[in-house]
């Protein structure tokens, strides 16, 4: 299977991705999430199962989109696959990323703490899940200009 085979097949399991997230997006945003919301958690075991299964969903779509599907957008476009930050660099300048490429990477540090850290500090949870939440939109533009690009250019070639 080629580079554009790959790709093909990734965008349309992003779309699955998109699906469940949105999921999960379409209730969590219309919470307002502060510290005492954070506090509420562990007596709400529904509601917790619900913000990981949000956290979860954003970052399988982080990752995917990160280390899979711009790998191969990079590939099919004929350039370099680089460090994380050089291949946002390279969708920054292509007008894909709906922020700075550093922002990119700083979003992933803010992931990864939701994925793999237990809440103990209320205040920065909340913070972080606001910010998944603020970026929820820009990611999915994200994949929806890389794939507009992908369809204008990629598929030309």
């Amino acid at each position: 299977m080629n580079s554009r085979e790959r790709l093909d097949m990734a965008l349309l399991h992003c779309e699955k991705i998109r699906h469940e997230l949105l999921f999960s997006f379409g209730w969590i945003s219309r919470e307002t999430i502060d510290e005492q919301w954070v506090r509420e958690l562990e007596a709400d075991e529904m509601k917790k199962e619900r913000v990981s299964a949000f956290c979860a969903r954003f970052g399988k779509l982080q990752d995917y989109l990160s280390d899979k599907v711009l790998k191969l957008w990079l590939d099919v476009m004929g350039e370099h696959v680089g460090t994380a930050l050089e291949n946002f660099s390279v969708a920054e300048q292509a007008g894909i990323l709906g922020m700075p490429s550093e922002q990119m990477v700083e979003l992933r540090t803010v992931r990864n703490r939701l994925t793999h850290e237990y809440v103990e500090n209320a205040k920065t949870f909340a913070a972080d899940v606001n910010a998944i939440i603020q970026m929820t939109p820009v990611l999915l533009l994200m994949l929806d200009k890389l794939s507009e690009h992908y369809q204008r250019v990629g598929k030309k070639e």
